[in-house]
Formats: C-alpha cells, structure tokens, sequence
C-alpha cells in the first residue's frame, strides 16, 4: 500500500470532500501531533544530497514539532548508502578537527575507529586522538554483561566541524573568539554509543552492526592509584552494535541546538516519567539489565579496585544493570509525553516500511527533546533553562547521570548541564577559560586537558597482611 494511504480517512477529511458539513471551528479537534502528511515528508531527508532540517521550529513551534525535528534529524543521520552505510558514519570525527587534509570536512567513507584519547598528552610522541571514548561524560564506565566497556564516538557535519575547527582551545581560537560566535543554522554533531560484541557472539536482535577498530587497553599503576587507560596507537578489529545515538543540531531560533536522542528498544527498561523508584524491578532481559534485578541496584558506577579488568581478555568485571528512569526524558509540556510516543510510532512505521538495511532503524526509539526558549540562549544558560524532556538522558550514554523527577526545575539534569557556556570555567588545572556561546561544544577542548580524561582511575587494592 502507498505510503500516503497509511493514515485512513479522518473525520476531517470526510467532511472535507463532501459527506457533511464542516464542522465550527470551536468543535475542531486540537492539532494532531505528528502533524498530517509528516510521516510521509521524512523519505526526502534519505536523498543523498538532503539539507539537513532546520526550518521546522519557528518561534511559534509547539511541543510536537520539537519531536518531529528529532526523528527528521536520525532519519537524515541514519539514511544509508549503496553500501549500507548510514551517513552518519561518514561525517568527519574529532581526530580530524587538526587535519590539514584538503577533505578534512567532507563526507566520505570512513573507517569507524573508537581510538579515544591517549594516555600521552598532546604533541608528545604516541599521543592519538580519535572519534570517541570508552568513558561517558562523568568519568564513568557503562560494563556490558559480556565485560566489554560500551564505546562512544563523535561525528560532526561540515558546518559544525569548520565552526569547531576556528574555534578550538589548542590552537588559541576559542580564547581570541567574540563571547558572542556562535555555530551557524544547519550545523549538527551526532554522538553514537557502540557495544562490542565478542568473537561469535549474537548482537541484540534488529540492532545496526559494523567493524570497528577498538583500542586495546592497559593498567597504569602506582602505589596508591590504578588507572585504566588506552595503549597509544594500538587496537583490534571487532564489531560493534550501535545501542545509541545524539541527534544535535542548530535550527532556526535556536542557538542553544536542539538535543535529541535515541537508543535500541533492547537497550534497558524504561520507566514512565516520574515513577521510576529504587523499589522497582522488571521481569525481562535487556541488553543491559538482568531480569529482576532490583531498581536499587541499576545505575551504580564501578571504579577500582571494586571495578577489575583483564588486560588479556580487555573485558571487566562486574557488568552494570542499566535503566532508563524517564521513558520520555521527563517531558513537561501539555501532551508533551503523548507527543514523543506518537511521533515513535509515525517515524518507526515510516522506517519499517523500508527495505533493509534501512528498516533496521525502526528498532531505536526516541526517547526525547530538550530545547530552550526561541533566541534566548545568552552567556549564563544551563539545564535549568531547559524545556520539554528536560531531563534527558540516554541509557548508554548518561547512565549514571540521570534524575527521576522532573520538578523542581533547580534540579534536573540535561544535555545543558554541561553543554553550556560556562564548559570550560570551572577549570583549575589547566586555568578557567572566559564563558562563551560556543562553549556548548565539548569538541573544542580536542587535544588539550579541558577535555574529559578518556580513563577509568580509583585507589589502588591494599594488600591484605
């Protein structure tokens, strides 16, 4: 059946060719959300040459529209090429952000390669940089139950990856930079969240899989510390699935980027908005959660020495039990929460109806947006500023870092907790940097110790007499 036959005839549109009178305007039904037809606009964001979207949030955009961008954003990401490979994937990543290639910044093939910071410090010999990291954003680490740690890497579009390139803190651009530069409307960043799989093992049932070069890891201990750390300019070929993804990206009125992310429907249980409590449990099995764990035990971090790791196997142990504690990012707008779950189910319908390799992407869901108010990003904005799932949160990338309410306002947590523009104030060593718009972007500290240390580090394990 046409695509455009999917929706059926609505009252409205029954009455539209003839059957009745139109009905008054105080009796219409209040805005559908997805609004009609949007469904069947997102093939035009799979062509090759797409515009990236941008023009769907007009200072008069409501709640529904926020989500619609969100799911047109990872439909343009995830559109894949003759070889099956989504575009996303070809975007330039931050170990670039100092090349002096001519093509630097233009998609093309690239080999995904999880290389992460060094434990060599910049301009040192053997130091590397590549597209991610093994550590999430608050120096923890999410454990797979197969004792691999999950990966994450950054991909830029031209837009955003010139604009970082100017603005970068090791070359001094970001510290000579107007308080007031800002990215460029269409300028995007898609953060993805990668779980190796072992040699033979099944990845989770309708995930996307690809090769990856991983880092081998090693210990680095004294006395009283062990840190776990990337060997510089060493890794293995492995398969990953991708378990998640940012969608990021500057639209019309909206300096502060729109903040939207998906993660597989396997990934973790999710929790409606404000329930989640620690007396809680779930009877499945998911990638990351062990059926009936109790919710009192699910994201806790392991740092050593409760945290081991084997650097023969490069597997760890314990493994995490994740949860997803607001389904819906804790939306709190009017139908904020319907408006996430309808848009899901127009948006994986539409993908469902591909043919594979593309249909894959039926299987990840939205879990929320998180906006400000139109052009009122300013130099002292962060998460309390935020509006519609406010407090976001991706299983695989922010597990540890997640808020069970959404009230009060002080206490939430999202995206703008650290994308700000106080990112790299609260420095001591190296020393704080001036705010800045463009301080959102953690892409500008590459190569340079404001970024966030790439390794797992606790006390060593005290020898028993």
């Amino acid at each position: 059946m046409p695509r455009y036959f999917r929706f059926g005839l609505t009252a409205l549109a029954i009455t539209a060719i003839g059957l009745g009178a139109a009905a008054p305007i105080s009796a219409q039904p209040p805005p559908r959300c997805p609004s009609m037809g949007w469904e069947e606009g997102l093939i035009n964001y799979q062509k090759p040459n797409a515009a990236f979207p941008t023009q769907d949030t007009p200072v008069t955009a409501t709640d529904c529209a926020f989500h619609q961008w969100s799911f047109e954003a990872f439909v343009w990401a995830t559109a894949v090429d003759s070889n099956g490979v989504p575009r996303f994937m070809t975007l330039p990543t931050e170990d670039e952000l100092q090349s002096t290639a001519a093509n630097a910044a233009e998609p093309h093939p690239r080999q995904l390669k999880l290389a992460a910071r060094s434990a060599v410090d910049f301009g040192l010999p053997g130091f590397s940089e590549g597209a991610g990291s093994f550590v999430e954003a608050d120096g923890n680490v999410l454990i797979a139950p197969n004792g691999y740690p999950v990966y994450d890497s950054v991909h830029m579009n031209p837009a955003y990856f010139n604009t970082a390139k100017q603005n970068l803190i090791v070359n001094g651009g970001y510290q000579t930079q107007p308080q007031s530069s800002t990215f460029p409307v269409g300028a995007a960043v898609f953060k993805a969240t990668w779980l190796r799989l072992a040699p033979g093992e099944q990845p989770p049932a309708g995930v996307f899989t690809t090769q990856a070069l991983v880092p081998v890891l090693t210990e680095l201990r004294t006395k009283t510390s062990v840190a776990i750390v990337p060997v510089p300019g060493r890794f293995v070929n492995a398969t990953v699935a991708l378990v998640g993804l940012h969608v990021v990206g500057e639209t019309i009125n909206h300096q502060e980027f729109l903040w939207g992310t998906f993660q597989h429907k396997l990934d973790a249980p999710a929790v409606p908005d404000n329930t989640f409590t620690t007396s809680g449990s779930n009877p499945s099995n998911f990638t990351f959660y062990r059926a009936n764990t109790p919710f009192a035990q699910v994201n806790q971090p392991f740092t050593p020495p409760s945290l081991t790791f084997n650097p023969a196997t490069q597997r760890f142990s314990p493994a995490n039990n994740a949860v997803l504690e607001n389904r819906t990012g804790g939306e709190n707008q009017p139908s904020g929460v319907n408006n996430v779950l309808n848009v899901n189910a127009q948006g994986q319908s539409f993908l469902a109806h591909e043919k594979p390799p593309q249909s894959i992407f039926a299987n990840y869901d939205l879990i929320g947006t998180v906006w400000m108010k139109p052009n009122s990003y300013n130099l002292t904005s962060d998460q309390t500023d935020a509006i519609g799932s406010v407090n976001l949160a991706n299983v695989t990338a922010e597990t540890y870092v997640q808020a069970a309410k959404n009230t009060p306002m002080s206490q939430v947590l999202n995206c703008f907790l650290c994308h700000n523009p106080t990112s790299y104030s609260f420095q001591s060593n190296p020393p704080p940097l001036a705010n800045r718009l463009i301080a959102l972007s953690h892409a500008l500290a590459v190569g340079t110790a404001y970024a966030t240390p790439n390794a797992i580090i606790g006390p060593a394990r005290q020898s028993v007499r």
